[in-house]
This record gives C-alpha cells, sequence and structure tokens, in this order.
C-alpha cells in the first residue's frame, strides 16, 4: 500500500480494492449478523419469561381502567391492605393473609391452571404504590412473605375462607356438613370493639315497599308489616323471614338477603315496630362465619401466633402449601 502527497500537503493512503471489498462486505452482512445474533437472544428471553410465567400464578384483576395483570402474591399484598385494617397485629394479618391465599386457591382450582379472573374493586389506588399507602403495604407484604405458599385446608382441600370484621359475641355454626371445621367459637371480646353496636330506622313505607319487591308486590302490606316470622340461629343471627300470602303459600327470604336489603351490619339484630319505623339494634359487623378479625387482634395482643388463631376459629384443618 503506497501513500502520496496531495496539493494541500495531506498525506493520504492508497487503499487496494482487497481491502475495499472486504470493508463493503462487512457493512453489508453486518445488519443481518446483529439481527440473528438479537433474534436468537430475544427468543430466548421470550422463552424464559414464558416459562417464568408459565410456573407463576397469575391473577387478572378487573379494575376501572382495564385488567391488572399481577403475580399471586402481590396481589394478596393489596388484597390484605383492603380486607384488613391497616393498624392490626402482624399476627392478625398473617391469619388473614393465609385465609386470602386458600380462598384464591379455590378459585384457581374453579377456573383451571394458573391463572385467574376475579373483581378488583378498589385495587385500582395501589397501581402506583402511591404515597401515604407505604407503610400498610410493608406490613401487608412482610405477612404475606412470612406466610409463603401456606393455605388452609381440610381433608386435603381448602377450606371456605370465610371471615368477617365483628361477631355478635361468638362467630356460627355452619351447620354444613361440608363445612365441618366451621364451628361456633365466643369472642366475648368482640363486644368492646367500637363499632360492636349501630342503630338503623327504616320508614313503614320503605321498610313494605322494599319486602314486596323481593316476596311479591300481591303480598298484603299489613301482612308485611306485622306477620313476618323471623327465624333465628342458635348464636343469635337470623337465618330466614317467612311470610303467608293471601294463598296460604309460604313465601321467604334468607337472613344475609333480609340484612342488606335495610343496610343492616349484621344479621344479628333484634326489631321494634313503631308507629311509623322499624327500629333495628344491631350487633357485629359482617356474616358471622369463619374467623373474626377483630377477635384474631385481641389474641394477636394477647402472644397468639398466626397458626394458633386459625386453629381457634377453624377446627381440624392444617397448614399446607399451595402448589
Amino acid at each position: 500500500m503506497g501513500c502520496h502527497m496531495n496539493k494541500n500537503g495531506i498525506v493520504s493512503k492508497r487503499t487496494n480494492k482487497r481491502d475495499a471489498c472486504s470493508f463493503l462486505l462487512f457493512v453489508f452482512l453486518l445488519p443481518y449478523v446483529c439481527a440473528c445474533l438479537w433474534g436468537h437472544v430475544g427468543e430466548e428471553a421470550e422463552s424464559l419469561k414464558k416459562n417464568r410465567q408459565e410456573d407463576e400464578y397469575l391473577v387478572d384483576a378487573s379494575v376501572e381502567w382495564g385488567v391488572w395483570v399481577l403475580p399471586l402474591e402481590d396481589y394478596l399484598t393489596y388484597r390484605l391492605c383492603l380486607v384488613m385494617p391497616g393498624e392490626y397485629e402482624p399476627e392478625a394479618g398473617k391469619a388473614q393473609a393465609v385465609l386470602l391465599r386458600t380462598e384464591m386457591a379455590s378459585v384457581f382450582a374453579e377456573q383451571g391452571g394458573k391463572r385467574a379472573a376475579v373483581d378488583g374493586e378498589g385495587l385500582a389506588k395501589f397501581y402506583n404504590d402511591t404515597a401515604g399507602q407505604e407503610e400498610s403495604l410493608k406490613k401487608s407484604r412482610q405477612a404475606v412473605r412470612e406466610t409463603a405458599g401456606e393455605i388452609l385446608t381440610y381433608q386435603g382441600e381448602p377450606i371456605r375462607a370465610s371471615y368477617f370484621r365483628v361477631s355478635n359475641g361468638s362467630t356460627r355454626d355452619a351447620g354444613d356438613e361440608d363445612c365441618p371445621y366451621l364451628s361456633a367459637v365466643p369472642c366475648e371480646q368482640d363486644q368492646e370493639a367500637a363499632d360492636y353496636r349501630s342503630v338503623v330506622r327504616v320508614d313503614r313505607e320503605i321498610y313494605i315497599e322494599k319486602l314486596r319487591g323481593i316476596l311479591g308486590g300481591d303480598m298484603d302490606a299489613q301482612t308485611v308489616w306485622e306477620k313476618g316470622s323471623f327465624s333465628f340461629d342458635g348464636e343469635g343471627y337470623m337465618t330466614k323471614v317467612s311470610y303467608i300470602d293471601g294463598k296460604g303459600e309460604e313465601r321467604k327470604m334468607d337472613g344475609e338477603t333480609f340484612r342488606h336489603l335495610f343496610g343492616l351490619s349484621s344479621a344479628s339484630f333484634a326489631m321494634n315496630r313503631e308507629e311509623e319505623q322499624i327500629v333495628f339494634q344491631v350487633t357485629g359487623v359482617g356474616h358471622g362465619f369463619g374467623m373474626s378479625q377483630y377477635a384474631a387482634q385481641r389474641r394477636a395482643e394477647n402472644g397468639e401466633n398466626y397458626k394458633e388463631i386459625l386453629a381457634a376459629f377453624f377446627f381440624d384443618t392444617e397448614l399446607t402449601n399451595f402448589e
């Protein structure tokens, strides 16, 4: 390879034809080589990602703006923040975390596979882990992490993981052969909860109108107002109310339908008919089955761990790993 001086005094090299052709060939082939190399790496990355997702339980949570896809443990973290007061003791939070995971184990079993669709009401506020929620999220993550993979089972199957806020002084006996582990548990401490008692007043016309809407509009108004036969279980929760219509046929509704119809916090109540109103004296918050969250909190304050708390509310059950 020679060199020469141009008229400006700059020395330049002469490039032979072989070097020029090699350079052009390299430039021409470079995009192809990169595409093959990066494409292969990309395929491997996608494959690893796919395999990772196939090994992971995912939750499709329907929120206001669409569907938020979450790993199960992340979903449980946010859900725990929604269903239990953030100031409760860590062991009470762990007990609740196990129940939420157990609940989801049943959902995955019903829907099949490792992906399940749920109603994500309330979850959207956690999408960006917004400021002001750090402490409650930290506690929830810890409770979920420290119970990782644990669910509550009865004879090898996930239980009906029932829970509620405050009992009327006792949880309810399900009286169900499928759920023998749901028996009545005394919770006298629940009477100390701030929301243990509540009063609801319902005007006569509204009371009659709402009941006739469920029972049938042809029910006699006076019968609806005065003649209902209310049944309660051994723990004081209403189980049903029945009426006899003009044809002598029974019309009825269950206690949970009745209490939601009139916005009662619990189906445990006493009722008084005044001249133009029904007055409900209500005790407790929630349906009464399973674990009382307030009682779980008090047990945690007294030194019980989450395993002891769960055992107290769900008889003859055991903790197993959800796989």
